[in-house]
């Protein structure tokens, strides 16, 4: 399966486990049958995938990646970090309210 198929496949779990509460509850419990009851695709041997929920308690949740072992931010990447010029971040608009259809 290329990169791009498992893209493709990756947005089709995500976007049914927004609609499809049984489905959800599947990848949340045990996510390679889930995909492969759903989908007919059985993922590699040791593979190993987690899907998480977002609580509601939270506005954001954010997956950090790997910390690179043995690499450490240089002076200036950390007075960029401490001064805030690194980039500037602001939270995602509140949703919409229930009902409203306001694209």
């Amino acid at each position: 399966m290329s990169h791009l198929d498992h893209n493709k496949l990756l947005e089709a779990v995500v976007h049914r486990a927004s609609g499809d509460r049984v489905f959800r509850q599947q990848l949340l419990a045990d996510p390679a049958a889930a995909i492969r009851a759903g989908y007919g695709v059985t993922l590699p041997a040791g593979f190993r995938i987690q899907f998480v929920e977002k609580p509601a308690t939270l506005d954001v949740l954010i997956v950090l990646p790997e910390l690179a072992a043995g690499e450490e931010l240089s002076d200036d990447d950390l007075e960029a970090v401490a001064g805030g010029t690194a980039g500037a971040w602001s939270p995602p608009p509140p949703p919409p309210p229930p009902g409203d259809t306001t694209p």
